[in-house]
């Protein structure tokens, strides 16, 4: 049986997750959610952006359909927390036919506070106080068998092939 893959991409605003997951996807063909397209489309529902139980309970049944379909999938969501990626790894582990990666894209402070004044997207972090409350209110869990790669003074294209190696598809 051929392996599919599940790469979960986490990291702090700015640090780069969907320009790289963007790369992989245009390199490996594989499926991409991003996380902020499922929140967008919520928040122009309910009309708040602060909804973090309410997207944790619906990314599982996302996930589990995304896996339902068989592919590989790229996943991106900012999420610090342990509890959410621990239910997603459950949910793929449902699936034998699958592997599991995560993938923390990491970077200095002010390489994030610059990447996100330069953002012109009304829905994620754009300035300096919300990027600190951002960051002061979740902090980053340590995450069992998760890989960590730094972004600063590298492209998008160096660090998706740093993941490809890593997750053994180079």
């Amino acid at each position: 049986m051929v392996k599919k893959n599940f790469l979960y991409i986490r990291g702090n605003p700015g640090v780069g997750k969907i320009t790289v997951a963007r790369v992989l996807q245009k390199q490996m063909g594989w499926k991409l959610f991003w996380f902020h397209d499922l929140k967008n489309a919520i928040y122009n529902i309910v009309q708040e952006h602060r909804i973090p139980r309410l997207m944790d309970e619906v990314t599982v049944p996302v996930v589990r359909y995304m896996l339902e379909k068989g592919e590989n999938i790229i996943y991106v969501r900012p999420s610090p927390d342990l509890k959410t990626v621990e239910n997603i790894r459950e949910a793929v582990q449902a699936y034998p036919e699958y592997t599991f990666h995560v993938v923390q894209l990491t970077a200095p402070y002010d390489v994030l506070h610059e990447r996100v004044i330069s953002r012109e997207d009304p829905y994620r972090i754009t300035n300096k106080k919300d990027l600190d409350a951002y960051m002061g209110e979740r902090a980053m869990s340590s995450i069992d068998d998760e890989h960590c790669v730094a972004t600063e003074g590298k492209t998008a294209e160096d660090v998706a092939m740093t993941i490809m190696r890593i997750i053994g598809l180079q």
